[in-house]
């Protein structure tokens, strides 16, 4: 008798404090929605974070577009006066003689004249081309910048966004977590002077 009193008590004892720190099939669910609602906000970090990582990529592309462009548009321009320069200077003498009495001399000159300007022409197309694809390497540039910078604002206020409802979805399981897994220790009696 004493013993099933004892083995009694034991079980009783057991199914009291297992009861207390097990979870309800519902708790369990509720921390499995959470851990999905985690994973899914972790997804969102990681593309918001793609997308801001994209945005900085458009700025360095249109910054380095725009450094190299400028910096072939100054040359251009130096060759552009050197080429003018070297067609004037060319040019002059030849222009003396189209313009002398003696006519073999002068139709000579004139059609020397004809070929250096027909070279120049062609110098000259060739720089307009560079000058030309060089603008629109610039204008790339200057559209990547202010796309790359527009983006930038919106995307890195979306990663904010979605990294704070992280965070809170994290403090909030762990909340739920200690709850469920709280056990509240019985009271002691003080005791009671006489």
């Amino acid at each position: 008798m004493k013993t099933t009193i004892i083995t009694l008590a034991f079980i009783t004892f057991c199914i009291i404090t297992s009861a207390q720190s097990t979870w309800t099939s519902r708790d369990s669910s509720t921390v499995d929605k959470m851990k999905r609602t985690i994973e899914l906000s972790k997804v969102k970090v990681k593309k918001a974070q793609i997308k801001v990582n994209y945005a900085d990529s458009l700025i360095q592309v249109g910054t380095s577009q725009l450094s190299e462009a400028k910096a072939l548009q100054k040359q251009l321009k130096e060759e552009t006066k050197a080429l003018d320069k070297q067609h004037a200077t060319t040019r002059k003498p030849f222009v003396k003689i189209s313009k002398s009495k003696n006519r073999d001399e002068a139709t000579e000159a004139k059609n020397e004249l004809k070929k250096i300007d027909t070279e120049y022409k062609a110098d000259a197309k060739i720089l307009s081309d560079k000058t030309k694809a060089n603008n629109k390497v610039l204008s790339t540039g200057k559209r990547n910048l202010d796309k790359g910078k527009g983006y930038i604002k919106t995307y890195k206020s979306t990663l904010k966004e979605v990294n704070s409802n992280l965070e809170y979805a994290l403090d909030e399981l762990d909340y739920k977590i200690e709850t469920l897994n709280y056990v509240e220790e019985p009271k002691k009696e003080k005791k009671k002077k006489r």
